[in-house]
């Protein structure tokens, strides 16, 4: 249990944060309009700064500066200006709080320079952090990289330069860099950010089908995990930044890596039956950390969950796809994609969506579930909004209703008890930034200064922007046993540094930079501007890069109001003293331009936002440890589920039952052992799979669910099981063990295994194998084997059914597990034949030329790696 809640004070800089009252409605103010098409109007009669004459330096207007001190439980941050002037400030930035391994150097010197952009506001500590981050960029920035997996650790060269993942991460992770070059790498050095996600494609070994590079992960990865498509938000946003024959070329390589990602991804992946793509959560990849204990090892129900976070992520890809196949003149697939990325956008926003939360769920629950989780996670929330599956309905109450604690706000919710602190009871920075840029799509003023001001304490507190922060505290490190961390935090780690980028530049001043040109649309909260701003009557970006030209950027500020939330509106926007409206294109800028953006202060409704500001209540943050079924037997004509709690008292929470991926049964009593299902029937026509949550009485917070367990007739009639001696086998080997005999050695390109059974039923199946696939840990690696599986007619071979199992790497060879289904319509009466074998798809990540330098493991140096071996094949009944 937590302790008391922390307090803190942050003068002149995050007040806002503290003075957020709970507020339960939603705000009624909706997205900003869409920019209208491009004026560019008369000379106005009060002339700005024209391009050529505009200044290499603007600094802000405005009564006394603020020292933008921060101070709370943990310490205090201040800065001061130690040398220089106006652009060319040199920073003093000092933390008494306790920083993660006493990094970086204390106090920490930061200086503006004339080649790169500066931040003036009159409030010298979020100026300096500004220079900070270009500081940790630079860091970052680097000619060889090197993991422990490739070359046993040797560097391995960047032939055109790339951004390390971070302090204690000298490494590109696919992941990470798209994420930071989607939010601000791009900014000061596409070529580099380009080099970087460049590195994360590969052909494969033999030089064909260029894809994006699934990194090392849960269960061996791909196609466990299945988020390498975020790529594509990267690579566009490196692509507004790059001109000429660079990004004609690597326009190319995106567009061909692309669309034979989401080819490849469309075959494994893709569910066609309820038009969404299988896989991982993104970036919350740590089973323990946000999965139930029950997946280990049995990964593969994370491999047939399907989250929000990858679903929208292979949503984006696909509108970037067609982007790019539009400015190909390749019609046909533009049209195709547009397709796909319209029924896509509806099916997630469908089946994500919780009315009765106003929340998107984190994840769906496996094959023999479905039903969506009472779990949130804040990344595939901000991204569900920033690609428009959310309405603006919907946007604005999934924004209110996320809660947010002190220090800002957590990556998932609700927490899990008994575990470390990484993903869970943890706020990351770079999640914090889309969040709040997703904040400002939805209008919400106090959520993005809750927002902007989580990312400034942290920055200020650890002289760095750094990796994550506990929830509560806001530390880098709280030590509490067990259960201390967070377990890993870098500093300078990418995606953070990005984020705060994104902050300044995305949000606050509201600059995107597309093929049209630049679009301006600054978003500053009241609250903001009244404690961080303070008296500056102007705010500044100066030298802001746009492709080859330079910008300015001037913000125009009402005075402060007090007591008010919301931000201001954008009442004219000047670019070289000119009048404009709409996206400013390309061509009306010169080589250095000015903007200036005149704000107005307009009446708005109150923003709500959820805020958790006593932790001292445990259920507060936590949802319950997650139940079991022990099992699903025949209660006279009816089916019984027994319900095993947990350690939770049955007076703290309520229970709810699924079946067949539908709660059937609300609000049961916390001493309920026993369920009687009054809608299935044990000698029915179908089986049924249930699960069961609960859900704390005080906070509603509900926990994981309960591992599917089904009901396969009442003597377990309706699976048939067929062993591994009546395949009929092309390669590998009958090998036995003492549970029996299974084929070993299986699995290249060329094995097949068959075999023929008559189906006792009609209606439809699951067909799926025993498997035992030793060759890594089920934390990393990337031999995780997927199978072709053809089903035909026996008599006339007719085609019945395909698809591919999925079989992740369980730790040993000891270990067997069931893999992955393939539904199948079958008729009673009839012989049908199921051949196991290879196509171009059944491959793992082993295939790609990316990893003929792993030495983590299997599928690295010694060679493409597809095996597995097979034990049984299982026929499951699931009725009409």
């Amino acid at each position: 249990m937590l302790s008391s809640p922390r307090t803190w004070l942050v003068v002149a800089l995050s007040a806002a944060a503290i003075a957020l009252p709970s507020c339960s409605s939603s705000s009624s103010e909706g997205p900003r309009p869409s920019p209208q098409p491009p004026v560019v109007g008369a000379e106005d009669e009060e002339q700005g700064f024209d391009g050529a004459t505009t200044p290499a330096c603007i600094v802000a207007e405005g009564s006394a500066v603020l020292p933008g001190e921060v101070i709370d439980e943990s310490g205090t941050a201040t800065a001061a200006v130690v040398s220089g002037s106006d652009c060319t400030r040199s920073f003093s930035i000092t933390s008494t709080a306790a920083r993660r391994d006493d990094e970086p150097k204390n106090p920490r010197v930061v200086s503006e320079r004339a080649d790169r952009p500066s931040l003036q506001t009159r409030n010298t500590m979020f100026d300096a952090l500004y220079q900070l981050a270009q500081d940790e960029l630079e860091e970052a920035s680097v000619s060889a990289i090197r993991d422990g997996a490739f070359r046993n650790g040797e560097p391995l060269e960047c032939a055109a330069g790339c951004f390390e993942t971070g302090r204690k991460w000298p490494y590109v992770w696919t992941r990470d860099t798209s994420y930071a070059a989607h939010l601000g790498l791009a900014w000061f050095d596409p070529s580099r950010a380009r080099s970087s996600l460049e590195l994360k494609t590969s052909f494969r070994r033999d030089g064909t089908d260029l894809q994006i590079v699934q990194d090392t992960g849960t269960g061996g990865a791909y196609p466990v995990s299945t988020d390498r498509v975020v790529w594509a938000l990267g690579a566009r946003e490196v692509l507004a930044q790059l001109e000429g024959a660079e990004r004609a070329a690597f326009a190319d390589r995106a567009f061909h890596a692309i669309t034979n990602t989401l080819a490849h991804d469309r075959a494994v992946v893709f569910d066609a039956a309820d038009g969404l793509y299988r896989g991982e959560k993104s970036f919350l990849d740590w089973r323990a950390q946000s999965y139930p204990s029950w997946t280990v090892p049995d990964t593969v129900a994370i491999a047939t969950s399907k989250s929000l976070s990858t679903n929208v992520a292979h949503l984006m890809a696909v509108d970037t796809a067609v982007e790019l196949a539009g400015e190909r003149g390749d019609d046909a697939t533009a049209a195709r994609l547009r397709a796909d990325a319209t029924a896509l956008r509806e099916r997630i926003r469908a089946r994500f969506w919780l009315e009765e939360e106003q929340q998107f769920s984190s994840f769906l629950g496996p094959e023999l579930d479905g039903a969506p989780t009472r779990r949130f996670d804040l990344l595939a929330t901000s991204l569900a909004i920033l690609a428009g599956v959310a309405t603006p309905e919907q946007a604005r109450a999934a924004i209110a209703r996320y809660p947010v604690l002190r220090a800002g706000p957590p990556v998932l919710w609700p927490q899990q008890q008994d575990t470390a602190i990484y993903h869970n009871r943890a706020i990351w920075p770079f999640v914090t930034a889309y969040f709040t840029s997703a904040a400002k799509r939805a209008g919400n003023g106090r959520a993005v200064a809750a927002g902007m001001t989580s990312l400034v304490r942290g920055a200020a507190l650890n002289l760095s922007n750094v990796e994550n922060l506990e929830l509560v505290t806001g530390k880098p490190w709280v030590d509490e046993g067990p259960t201390s961390g967070p377990v890993v935090n870098s500093q300078r780690q990418l995606w953070s540094v990005a984020g705060y980028v994104h902050m300044v530049h995305g949000v606050l001043f509201g600059l995107v930079v597309g093929r049209e040109g630049l679009e301006v649309s600054p978003f500053v909260p009241r609250a903001f501007r009244r404690d961080v701003l303070g008296g500056a009557t102007t705010v500044v970006l100066d030298n802001a890069r746009v492709r080859s030209k330079r910008v300015t950027v001037v913000l125009r500020l009402p005075p402060a109001t007090d007591g008010r939330d919301g931000a201001y509106a954008v009442a004219r926007v000047k670019l070289n003293g000119r009048t404009v409206r709409g996206v400013i294109p390309e061509s009306a800028l010169a080589v250095r331009n000015l903007v200036e953006v005149e704000l107005r202060d307009e009446a708005a409704p109150l923003d709500a936002l959820r805020v958790v500001a006593d932790a001292s209540e445990y259920r507060s943050i936590f949802g319950p440890r997650t139940p079991a079924i022990s099992a699903v037997t025949s209660e006279g004509t009816a089916l019984a589920v027994a319900i095993d709690r947990g350690s939770e008292d049955a007076t703290d929470v309520r229970i709810d039952v699924y079946r067949d991926g539908v709660r059937v049964a609300s609000d049961l009593p916390g001493t309920t052992t026993r369920w009687i299902d009054p809608g299935a029937a044990a000698d029915g026509a179908a089986s049924h799979c249930y699960s069961v949550e609960t859900r704390f009485v005080i906070s509603g917070n509900a926990s994981q669910r309960a591992r599917p367990v089904c009901s396969w007739g009442v003597s377990g009639e309706r699976v048939t099981e067929i062993g591994a001696e009546a395949f009929v086998a092309n390669g590998g080997r009958l090998a036995s063990s003492s549970s029996g005999a299974f084929h070993a050695d299986w699995g290249d390109p060329g094995h097949t295994l068959a075999a023929t059974f008559t189906a006792e039923r009609s209606g439809p199946h699951l067909l799926q194998v025993v498997y035992a696939n030793g060759w890594g840990s089920i934390e990393t690696g990337i031999t995780c084997a997927v199978k072709r599986v053809e089903v035909t007619e026996a008599s006339s071979g007719g085609a019945v059914a395909s698809g591919y199992f999925v079989m992740p790497q369980r730790g040993t060879w000891s270990s067997f597990g069931e893999s992955s289904s393939v539904r199948v319509p079958l008729v009673a009466g009839t012989t049908y034949r199921v051949v196991l074998g290879h196509d171009t798809r059944a491959v793992n990540m082993s295939a790609f030329e990316h990893f003929a330098d792993y030495t983590g493991g299997a599928g690295g140096r010694d060679g493409e790696n597809l095996r597995v071996d097979v034990a049984a094949l299982r026929i499951l009944a699931l009725g009409p």
